[in-house]
């Protein structure tokens, strides 16, 4: 194991529902005032071999400068090991041949010595294993920082968790280089709250109180060092361990004359039932499985903090290089103006974003955490919890890492990975706004034109292609009646794709509109119908505010002005996403599956069925129908959070998705069909029938 000496190594730390912390940042040059604070830590070790080295080398790493170390009748190798790391750091050697735990007099002694003989400015009476870590910079940096009024800072202790399989909680452990799960408010073996310890500046009549826990014969205040530092305890390594030091320590309590009783006493009770089984039962309560560590952070009864870890086995640059997230100014290299407004969208998002996720996680906890422990395994959330918040976890760690540091044509590059981001988490409905940023970013003119034309109006969405404008434009001249008496609200879209063919898996973030002309990034054929629309209505969804949208297909014609506003009237006042003619109802084997033969740009896709049901009830596309806002909400998010849906190479039916679309949102239909109504919209009608009509009118006048 390899440190830099006195040096500062960065780590990674995560906040979930614990005591708020930072990373160790990296040491910067010392003021004049950080180089004369000399730090000496004292400690008083039995039988600490598995953790002692560990111990000295980090804390010399993050600021202390000497060490006094008492040892205490140990027969491990915590002797060998302390004579070879004094030939590396500054340690003073002390042996305590006693066996009675006078630890006040010991300790007192020591740090007595570190102001006399050290020249120490500060002191920490430390054990083995506590680990002191400071929220930011280190040890030294805080010291400088404190005012000269500030005599001792009380630090509060995070003991680690102990750790075992599910049927296995007598082999639970702990150590500082595996674990990084800690407790926000520890309690000691008699269920009492873990008191904390201090630090003081040296003095040579300083008295230390049992178990290092406070300090007295001191000038000045003593002050809450909060989330500025705090110590990871590991007084729970392993069953084996434990017993050993109850073994020593709880004869050496009871061999001592001076102390009163009531001093020790988790240690004296613990010592009593060593061989009663009231050990092993405490380690058994002490053990938490994974799903129990999952349920305690999201419930807050628990943290997560890897720095230590990190630092303990040589992960640092790593963690380090993590931890540097992109500032959002470096969008400007990319893209100017547009950029700066994408960045304060990021911003939101993922501030936005690590609130909601955080909030999911805890309610599922809270949860199962009300059952309480004996019970809680009785429930199905107890073993699924951590798989239900998984999708939540990763889609917020998969968001940083895709939007962070990217410009505006970048990011619009890869839709279909932000789209798979939000399959994961579709409830984080702050991706919407974002996207719609990225649009602005990216396409600003396009953007503010299609807004300005849709605000509070009723668009006609005429559906077409490439080969059928023609036919779109004779729709359209059949509506001037609409706009005869200067009715102004209403606007034309003509919907196109594209000729260049492109899968799901390529479709980009963008868009071409000149005032009339939509042209979206998906292919101009029939089976890609469901695509082209269900695009178009996110783009009215995360750009636009219409009061609704008629979608009508290019053989459609205005017969009756009146009757058509009336009809739109009577949908808009309904208040309902959807109105059209309602059909469906149809089980899979019941449906007619060959409507797209003879239509298909794919030979393949002209020899297969449909490869999902329809829906119970949804309003017939070549009927026309209407969306209102909400409705083209339903159809934005499952055109966003179903990517791999609209990426069947299968015929999609568009009616069909609209309905499926309305169903996961649980709204409802309007039917506004009639006996008079049944091939379009009241006041349309067909090409075909007007055709027929003028066809036979023509021979009855013969």
């Amino acid at each position: 194991m390899v440190f830099a000496a006195r040096g500062i190594l960065t780590g990674q730390a995560s906040h979930e529902a614990g005591p708020s912390h930072g990373p160790l940042s990296q040491r910067k040059q010392s003021s004049d005032r950080q180089g004369s604070v000399k730090l000496t830590m004292t400690l008083l070790v039995r039988n600490e071999a598995d953790i002692l080295e560990d111990n000295i080398r980090f804390h010399h790493a993050i600021g202390v400068d000497s060490f006094i170390v008492m040892d205490n009748l140990s027969e491990d190798d915590t002797p060998a090991i302390l004579a070879r790391l004094a030939r590396e750091f500054d340690i003073e050697l002390l042996r305590q041949k006693e066996d009675d735990y006078n630890q006040w007099q010991w300790v007192t002694e020591m740090a007595r010595r570190a102001a006399r003989d050290h020249g120490a400015d500060w002191v920490i009476n430390n054990d083995a294993d506590e680990f002191w870590l400071p929220e930011a910079g280190d040890l030294k940096q805080l010291l400088a920082s404190l005012p000269d009024s500030t005599s001792s800072l009380r630090v509060m202790r995070h003991n680690a968790v102990v750790g075992c399989a599910g049927g296995a909680p007598l082999e639970g452990h702990s150590h500082p280089r595996h674990s990084d799960i800690f407790e926000v408010r520890s309690r000691n073996q008699l269920g009492h709250l873990l008191p904390g310890k201090v630090l003081h500046r040296a003095s040579e009549v300083v008295t230390v109180a049992q178990g290092n826990h406070g300090v007295s014969d001191l000038p000045g205040q003593e002050e809450a060092a909060g989330a500025r530092l705090r110590i990871l305890h590991f007084p729970y390594r392993s069953l084996i361990n434990y017993k050993a030091k109850i073994r020593l320590g709880g004869a050496a309590y009871g061999r001592n004359t001076d102390l009163p009783t009531g001093v020790g006493a988790t240690w004296r009770d613990h010592y009593r039932g060593l061989d009663t089984g009231v050990v092993d039962r405490f380690w058994t309560e002490l053990a938490q499985t994974p799903e129990e560590q999952v349920i305690g952070r999201y419930a807050g009864h628990l943290f997560h903090d890897n720095r230590l870890a990190a630092v303990l086995n040589g992960d640092v640059g790593q963690a380090e290089a993590a931890s540097q997230a992109a500032p959002p100014q470096r969008e400007r290299a990319h893209a100017g103006g547009g950029a700066e407004v994408l960045a304060q969208a990021r911003s939101q998002l993922l501030g936005s974003t690590a609130t909601m996720v955080r909030d999911f996680s805890a309610g599922q906890a809270h949860f199962i955490d009300r059952a309480g422990r004996n019970l809680r395994w009785q429930r199905p959330m107890y073993f699924n919890l951590r798989f239900a918040i998984n999708s939540a976890e990763a889609h917020e760690a998969r968001l940083r890492a895709l939007i962070t540091g990217k410009g505006p044509t970048a990011l619009a590059a890869d839709f279909v990975g932000l789209r798979d981001v939000f399959s994961l988490f579709p409830r984080n409905d702050h991706m919407r706004p974002f996207l719609a940023a990225l649009l602005q970013a990216s396409q600003s003119a396009a953007v503010q034109r299609l807004r300005a034309d849709c605000a509070g109006r009723r668009v006609i969405l005429h559906t077409s292609c490439h080969p059928r404008l023609a036919a779109t434009q004779e729709t359209h001249r059949s509506f001037a009646p609409l706009e005869a008496d200067g009715d102004r609200r209403w606007h034309h879209v003509f919907l196109l794709g594209t000729t260049e063919v492109r899968s799901e898996e390529e479709t980009p973030l963008t868009f071409f509109y000149d005032g009339q002309i939509l042209q979206v990034p998906v292919p101009d054929n029939y089976e890609s119908l469901h695509r082209k629309l269900f695009y178009a209505y996110m783009l009215f969804d995360l750009l636009t505010e219409p009061e609704l949208v008629v979608k009508i297909d290019d053989n459609i014609l205005l017969e009756d002005a009146a009757g058509f506003v009336a009809m739109v009237d009577r949908a808009a006042g309904a208040g309902l996403p959807c109105a059209g003619r309602r059909v469906g109802g149809e089980r899979h084997d019941g449906q007619w599956h060959g409507w797209h033969i003879g239509k298909c740009a794919d030979p393949l896709i002209e020899a297969r069925g449909y490869q999902y049901p329809l829906p119970r009830a949804y309003a017939a596309g070549g009927y026309g129908y209407l969306l209102n806002r909400e409705g083209l909400a339903a159809c934005s998010y499952m055109y966003l959070s179903m990517k791999a849906f609209f990426a069947m190479q299968a015929v999609g039916l568009e009616d069909a998705c609209v309905g499926h679309a309305l169903y996961a949102k649980g709204l409802e239909l309007l039917d506004v069909s009639g006996p008079d109504h049944l091939l379009a919209l009241p006041g349309l009608t067909t090409k075909e029938y007007q055709r027929r009509q003028m066809g036979w009118s023509q021979q009855v006048t013969l």
